[in-house]
């Protein structure tokens, strides 16, 4: 399923992921805003996926990043990471789509805690929920 098909009261694993263009150790901050009829359920860590010769539930998603901080907020979903180099850092969250409507889905933004001339943003978009069957 994907996320332009959602039902209410579908769920989605979401999945972050990027890496840095240097060789540079980067204290960040993730916040990934959640469209409106959304709500996570749950954050998903380093147990839960792939890896290392791990078999969690999720380990599809391969090896999820251990984080500092991570917060599942009203809004938004809140993470403390080091990005290391140029090593891939992943990061995962569970939603469920609560209110049936047509919303805005904002982008994620990670950003350097010390130097905020360094971040990145996704894609804007829109989604879509219909009324459970």
């Amino acid at each position: 399923m994907v996320l332009s098909e959602a039902r209410q009261n579908d769920r989605f694993v979401i999945v972050i992921s990027g890496a840095a263009q240097d060789d540079r150790l980067h204290p960040a901050v993730i916040a990934d805003l959640l469209p409106a009829g959304f709500e996570i359920e749950t954050i998903l860590g380093p147990n839960d996926g792939g890896g290392n010769e791990r078999t969690g539930p999720y380990r599809w998603i391969g090896e999820i990043s251990s984080t500092r901080v991570a917060e599942a907020r009203d809004d938004r979903f809140v993470a403390a990471v080091d990005v290391r180099g140029k090593k891939t850092f992943r990061l995962a969250y569970i939603v469920r789509a609560v209110t049936p409507g047509s919303y805005v889905m904002p982008g994620a933004a990670i950003e350097d805690m010390y130097r905020p001339d360094v971040y990145a943003r996704t894609g804007v978009g829109r989604v879509t929920i219909a009324e459970a069957r």
